[in-house]
């Protein structure tokens, strides 16, 4: 193979590696994107697809919700961010906003999404109340 050709080849392999994930970033919405951080986070739970894209949909709407639309796909992406706390608070207003607690956090159950969470309108179940575990025999 000559030089020349070599090159074409290298550039034309270069670009399309750098081209290829710009436009899976570009096709990925911001809503794909946080509901895929929910499920990745929470894959030990059997979660409702369709409840999951509602909670999403409602969350990014929220002006309280600490997640902003340019922090959601880079730690979709790259598993990486400035604070990841912003994760554990989606996932567990996630949490809160479902039946999880109500069905005595039984990862057996499907996670039904109920509507967005707010402490003011309906306080959740403590989960650590001792309805939720069997009593401990000293």
């Amino acid at each position: 193979m000559r030089r020349r050709n070599f090159l074409k080849l290298a550039g034309a392999g270069t670009a399309a590696a750098v081209a290829l994930p710009a436009v899976w970033y570009k096709a990925t919405s911001l809503h794909e994107a946080a509901a895929g951080i929910i499920t990745r986070e929470l894959d030990y739970l059997k979660l409702d697809p369709k409840g999951v894209a509602r909670f999403v949909e409602d969350y990014l709407k929220d002006p309280w919700s600490r997640f902003t639309a340019t922090q959601v796909k880079p730690y979709y992406f790259l598993r990486t961010g400035d604070d990841k706390s912003n994760v554990a608070d989606m996932t567990s207003k996630y949490l809160l906003s479902s039946d999880f607690f109500m069905n005595n956090m039984d990862e057996a159950k499907t996670v039904q999404y109920l509507g967005l969470y707010n402490p003011y309108r309906s306080p959740c179940a403590n989960p650590f109340s001792s309805l939720h575990y069997p009593d401990v025999v000293s």
